[in-house]
């Protein structure tokens, strides 16, 4: 093609060579440009799957579970929950956060201790941004201290880690590493840190951003389950699952809501929050998992005559899509149903007082947990969901 314009070009006397010269210039440019757009055609066409979530769908619940368990927590007046703020499951113990309690049952609902530390004291702490339990040990992570503060189950404080910046989530790795979330609210400007806390030094540092928001959001959770060797992770307004690692950081998936309102991008996170409070649009991600070859995930949105509502999006294997609102429809093989905290054993699990439930029981005419023995001053129950 060059060689064409050319001969045309020196076929043309009344040009003169710098105009020859300023042609192909734009020619050479023109070139370049041809090769970033397909360089970038290429960059686009590998990017992460996408899936588009019609908020306005709605789907049976048996589509979702397959079956429930419960755990009644032993009633004392030692172990008394009153607002659960956040609750974490691991193989060997049930942990719930109320207030600046840490309290800890065994899976058949028996009390094990209660963390009650909250002070200006040696081993206490002035606040409980996030908790982790590992080997028998709890984790309480104080922002106010910038430290994680260690007790055993018996509640005696055992060891401090001190951090030398803000951060909002942390998860144990092993008995080295942890990994650190900041909410885009730290001096080091990460949001992610690998931090070897046996040498309390960072080995990794990940997810960049610009400014110290100084803004953390109390329902949001960065660390959304697990895969071989890293978390899946999120980022408030940011609609992409993350995996983290040791190593490295990079998207996974990313998904898209048909809702009325949707989020700027590239604005500050305070603007974000700001705009968006009780609007029709996904603030956050949920909890994000894997199981039996299907994707679950949830999230909550408010609606106008509604109110804030938690949805569970399904991608079977088939790459077919639904969608459930918990709440919604009342549903006699679920009726205990409730938004969940995590996901443990294939499972959701969510926790609801004593009072809801006998509620629900009354309503419906149901009387499984009254047949148990189960009054209005008798603790919370685990419910256990079983994924599809």
């Amino acid at each position: 093609m060059l060689n064409g314009l050319a001969l045309i070009l020196f076929s043309m006397p009344i040009l003169k060579k710098r105009y020859i010269m300023r042609f192909f210039s734009f020619v050479k440019i023109g070139f370049i440009c041809v090769l970033f757009f397909l360089f970038a055609c290429s960059e686009h066409s590998s990017t992460v799957p996408t899936f588009s979530v019609d908020v306005q769908q709605r789907d049976s619940i048996e589509h979702f579970f397959s079956g429930y368990d419960y755990v009644m927590l032993e009633t004392n007046e030692n172990a008394l929950l009153g607002n659960v703020e956040k609750m974490k499951v691991d193989s060997s113990v049930i942990a719930v956060q109320d207030k600046g309690r840490i309290l800890l049952f065994q899976h058949d609902g028996k009390f094990i201790t209660k963390i009650d530390k909250l002070g200006r004291g040696a081993g206490e702490y002035l606040s409980v941004e996030d908790f982790c339990v590992k080997d028998s040990l709890v984790y309480i992570l104080s922002r106010a201290q910038r430290r994680i503060l260690v007790y055993d189950w018996k509640a005696t404080f055992v060891d401090k880690i001190d951090l030398d910046d803000w951060y909002q989530h942390f998860e144990i790795v092993d008995d080295k590493l942890m990994f650190l979330s900041s909410e885009n609210s730290n001096e080091k400007q990460y949001d992610f840190v690998v931090f070897n806390y046996a040498k309390s030094e960072d080995m990794n540092m990940f997810s960049p951003f610009e400014n110290n928001e100084g803004i953390t959001f109390k329902n949001f959770t960065p660390f959304s389950g697990t895969f071989n060797g890293g978390y899946y992770v999120l980022r408030p307004f940011d609609y992409t699952v993350y995996r983290l690692s040791r190593t490295g950081f990079e998207p996974y998936c990313l998904f898209e809501f048909n809702t009325k309102e949707q989020i700027e991008q590239g604005a500050a996170l305070v603007d974000l929050y700001d705009k968006t409070s009780n609007k029709n649009v996904v603030q956050y991600l949920g909890s994000y998992e894997e199981y039996n070859g299907s994707i679950y995930l949830t999230f909550t949105l408010f609606e106008e005559k509604h109110g804030i509502g938690t949805y569970v999006y399904k991608v079977e294997s088939d790459g077919k899509n639904l969608l459930m609102k918990i709440y919604e429809n009342f549903s006699d093989k679920y009726p205990y149903i409730s938004a969940p905290y995590g996901v443990y054993d294939g499972a959701f699990y969510s926790i609801r007082p004593a009072l809801d439930i006998l509620n629900i029981e009354e309503m419906y005419g149901l009387s499984l947990f009254h047949d148990k023995g189960l009054t209005e001053e008798s603790n919370h129950v685990v419910f256990f969901h079983k994924l599809k």
